[in-house]
C-alpha cells in the first residue's frame, strides 16, 4: 500500500484541493479508458465536495457513479445517499453524468443480486473509490458490529455488494471491502481530531487488524491519500 496523507488548515481548503485531484484523475480515466467509474460515499462531510465538482468541466457522460453504500429507506428520504448525490453532485455539468443505484425499487432480500447485476457493466477496476470512516472505524456501511462483517471483508468478486444489518444502524446495503479495493485510487476523507486518532491508531495494527478501516489499510494495494482537516 502507498499511503499519502494531506492536512488541510480548513474544511473549505480541502474540498477545492479535492475537486481539483479527483477532476484530472476522472479526465485521465476518460482519456485513457473513454469512461471513467467513481465510487461515493453518503454522509454529510463530502456535500461541498460533490456540489463543486458537480461544475467542473468534464466529459461526465462517459462517468458512471456508485454509492459506496446505501440505508435501506425510501429514496427522497433525509438519510438516502442516493437522494444527496443526486441533489449536490448530479447537478449542472454533472447531470449528465450515470448512476447505479443501491436502493432498487424491489424487497430488501433481492437488492444485491439486481445490484451486483449492474455492477457488472462498471469499469474496473473502479479509477476512483471516495470514502469517509466513522469513529468506530467502519467504512461504506462495514460496521465492527454488522453480522455480515466477516463476510464484507472477505466476499469474491462476484459479489461486489451485500446486505448488511448492524444492530446499532439498522439494514443496508454495502460494496465489500474487496470491490472497494479493486480500485486505481482510493480517497479517505475524515475531519476532526476523533477521526484522525481513530486513523492513526489503525496504521499501528496492520499486522492484527481489529476494525474495518485497519482491513482496508492493511490490504490495499493501491494508493490511499487521506485527506483530513480540522472541521467539516
Amino acid at each position: 500500500m502507498k499511503l499519502q496523507e494531506q492536512t488541510f488548515a480548513s474544511h473549505q481548503a480541502m474540498i477545492d484541493s479535492l475537486t481539483l485531484q479527483i477532476t484530472d484523475h476522472l479526465k485521465s480515466a476518460i482519456e485513457h479508458y473513454g469512461q471513467a467509474s467513481f465510487i461515493v460515499s453518503g454522509g454529510s462531510t463530502p456535500k461541498p465536495l460533490y456540489e463543486e465538482l458537480s461544475h467542473q468541466p468534464l466529459a461526465w457522460d462517459h462517468v458512471t457513479l456508485c454509492p459506496s453504500d446505501e440505508r435501506w429507506v425510501e429514496l427522497g428520504h433525509p438519510d438516502s445517499n442516493q437522494t444527496m448525490i443526486e441533489s449536490t453532485l448530479l447537478q449542472h455539468a454533472a447531470s449528465e453524468a450515470s448512476l447505479i443505484s443501491l436502493r432498487p425499487q424491489i424487497p430488501f432480500s433481492d437488492a444485491p443480486a439486481i445490484v451486483n447485476q449492474s455492477l457488472m457493466a462498471i469499469h474496473k477496476p473502479f479509477n476512483l473509490v471516495l470514502l469517509g470512516m466513522g469513529e468506530d472505524g467502519h467504512i461504506a456501511s462495514l460496521f465492527p458490529d454488522a453480522n455480515e462483517l466477516e463476510h464484507g471483508l472477505a466476499a469474491p468478486h462476484s459479489e461486489p455488494c451485500i446486505s448488511v444489518h448492524s444492530a446499532s444502524k439498522g439494514a443496508r446495503l454495502s460494496l465489500t471491502l474487496p470491490s472497494l479495493l479493486n480500485s486505481e485510487q482510493i480517497y479517505l476523507l475524515i475531519t476532526g481530531e476523533s477521526k484522525r486518532e481513530v486513523f492513526q491508531r489503525a496504521k499501528q495494527h496492520l499486522d492484527n487488524p481489529t476494525l474495518p478501516i485497519e482491513h482496508l489499510l492493511s490490504k490495499a494495494t493501491c494508493p490511499i491519500t487521506l485527506c483530513w482537516s480540522p472541521n467539516s
